[in-house]
């Protein structure tokens, strides 16, 4: 993809909408190092509206967990779903989304691979690694487990991709804390440490 022909249409768009939106098929052709061209060229000033798929996550989101959406959305224009352009980044990871990582309201649920101690660490190694090599199926914990250990992710997210309801979600992630797997930081002041974007 020519990023410099691609900035140049999204200034004009800018101009035209006062945000810019990337259609799926965009993003997926963009490589890590173009779409970091992109945010330094738009950084400070610019606001980008979800991908259609993030919209379709938050109008879900709307429906199962409204305390949460309005946690993020509330006094925002709820159909513009816009945010900075510093998260374009987000939607070209393995499981492209928008972090539910800053709620001031209700609790966190947002875990990265720096969220699993020593335990959860031994095993992932020695029980979920076996699981997987053997293609056995994985617990809901475990999965879990595995998925931030690839990625950063929070728990709607992981709950939509897989259709797990998500107060029994919440649940296993008691349970989770309860063995020792990983730490829960449920306040935003203490997830900031863990976020890198």
């Amino acid at each position: 993809m020519n990023v410099k022909s691609l900035i140049k249409d999204k200034e004009d768009q800018k101009r035209r909408r006062k945000f810019l939106n990337f259609s799926e098929a965009e993003l997926e052709a963009l490589r890590p190092d173009e779409i970091e061209l992109i945010i330094e060229h738009f950084h400070g000033n610019t606001l980008v509206r979800l991908p259609a798929s993030e919209i379709s996550f938050f109008e879900w989101l709307k429906k199962v967990d409204r305390p949460v959406w309005e946690d993020l959305w509330s006094g925002e224009d709820e159909d513009a779903y816009l945010v900075s352009v510093d998260f374009l980044r987000e939607f070209i990871r393995e499981t492209p989304s928008f972090p539910i990582c800053d709620l001031v309201d209700q609790p966190n649920y947002w875990f990265t691979f720096r969220h699993i101690k020593p335990k959860g660490i031994e095993y992932l190694q020695e029980e979920i690694r076996l699981k997987v090599e053997v293609d056995e199926e994985l617990g809901l914990e475990e999965l879990f487990l595995l998925e931030i250990s690839v990625a950063p992710t929070d728990i709607w997210h992981f709950c939509h991709r897989h259709q797990i309801d998500i107060a029994r979600m919440k649940k296993a992630i008691e349970e989770m804390v309860y063995k020792g797997w990983i730490v829960h930081l449920p306040n935003r002041e203490d997830l900031v440490k863990y976020i890198d974007f």
